[in-house]
């Protein structure tokens, strides 16, 4: 008989202990697929190339923005992919829009705060949806995201993507 008269299973292992077992089984499945696969693939014959991005981003921290350097590796914070190396810093004041009293809206800037356009090289891979994949996951002109340059975080937003040379 397989199963026992104390439900041991050749009367060694209980039922639970399986179904245990392969809960366990399916959670670490459930962790590996979350964790560890990427997100966008990288197409096996293509070619990586050298490309310049820029960063903008119209009012951040001055005290984020000034730890930034030469160098510097910047990646996407949240979904960790390296963007690329800092080969140019601009800083310039804030940009903000208030609405005044009488309806108009107007820029202005905000103290200890600033605007700018950090320049860097990376290695990527054309996609197939008019963007290119850095460190397997796909970027395009207009994403915006929290971007980690060296120490500093703040937010950013791809205002330029192309092709060196």
């Amino acid at each position: 008989m397989i199963i026992d008269s104390k439900g041991k299973l050749f009367g060694k292992v209980s039922i639970i202990d399986i179904l245990i077992l392969l809960v366990l089984a399916v959670g670490i499945a459930g962790v590996w697929a979350k964790f560890f696969k990427s997100g966008s693939v990288t197409p096996i014959a293509a070619k990586s190339e050298t490309y310049i991005v820029g960063l903008y981003w119209e009012e951040s921290p001055e005290f984020a923005v000034n730890a930034v350097k030469i160098g510097d590796i910047a990646r996407d914070f949240d979904r960790g992919a390296i963007l690329g190396k800092v080969t140019d810093i601009k800083i310039a004041d804030s940009i903000s829009f208030v609405k005044t009293d009488d309806g108009r809206v107007v820029a202005g800037s905000t103290p200890g705060y600033v605007s700018y356009h950090i320049t860097l090289e990376a290695t990527g891979v054309p996609s197939d949806i008019g963007g290119v994949i850095f460190d397997g996951m796909d970027y395009q002109i207009g994403k915006q995201m929290t971007v980690k340059v060296g120490s500093a975080i703040f937010m950013g937003r791809i205002d330029r993507l192309e092709k060196k040379g």
